[in-house]
């Protein structure tokens, strides 16, 4: 199990006016739901086509669709809820979406848009994530759905980070798919990468127990 840090100390101006420095937020996210258990890039879809799943007007209707799921980390308060999965604490009334663009509040409890749904499948050297003398040589597969935490002004990976899972072209596949894809591909590892992967949190929590499961290793990016 490995965490990779950036520390790179830039402030990123939130939504509802807070300011918080990348360090901090680690820092409170290694205290929080992130210390669970985890231990760049032209799109290879290994086999897969890139499907355009947009929501269609009933999606859009019900605010849910296909790849959503309850999220696993929040809490109910009157007439709105509370995510509890980073140090954004986003509070959301109804309908509202998070600062992260992949969570929303559906009558009161709050949903993840971002499940099963990566706009983005690589397969990459161990070393490109970058990490030291770990399985060097062999092969990553790396994964990420659209939608972060931060507004880094130099992100290189704005194109998906800075959108919603409802904008981008994503790729149908599910936790058990991606441990079978990276096996079948001859990966020892997957990484939750290019966009904040607790942004994404439900899909690599359920990824990341499957492939623990099959001695797949899990490296959380952020």
């Amino acid at each position: 199990m490995i965490f990779v840090f950036l520390h790179i100390k830039i402030q990123i101006k939130l939504e509802f006016g807070q300011k918080i420095s990348k360090r901090d937020f680690f820092k409170q996210s290694l205290s929080g739901v992130c210390g669970v258990t985890f231990g760049l890039s032209s799109i290879k879809l290994l086999g897969r086509n890139m499907e355009n799943i947009n929501l269609n007007s009933e999606d859009i209707e019900k605010g849910l669709w296909k790849w959503s799921r309850e999220a696993y980390h929040y809490m109910k308060l009157d007439g709105s809820v509370k995510c509890l999965v980073c140090p954004n604490s986003c509070n959301l009334k109804n309908g509202q979406e998070s600062i992260c663009r992949n969570k929303i509040n559906k009558n009161g409890k709050l949903y993840t848009i971002a499940y099963g749904n990566p706009c983005s499948v690589h397969i990459d050297p161990i070393e490109k994530k970058p990490l030291f003398h770990y399985y060097p040589g062999s092969k990553i597969y790396s994964i990420a759905t659209a939608g972060c935490n931060f507004r880094c002004l130099n992100c290189q990976n704005w194109t998906i980070s800075q959108v919603s899972p409802k904008e981008t072209e994503n790729v149908d596949l599910m936790p058990k798919e991606v441990v079978d894809s990276c096996i079948s591909n001859n990966c020892t590892s997957i990484a939750y990468t290019y966009s904040e992967p607790i942004a994404f949190y439900e899909y690599v929590y359920d990824t990341a127990k499957i492939a623990r499961a099959k001695g797949i290793k899990n490296i959380f990016i952020m």
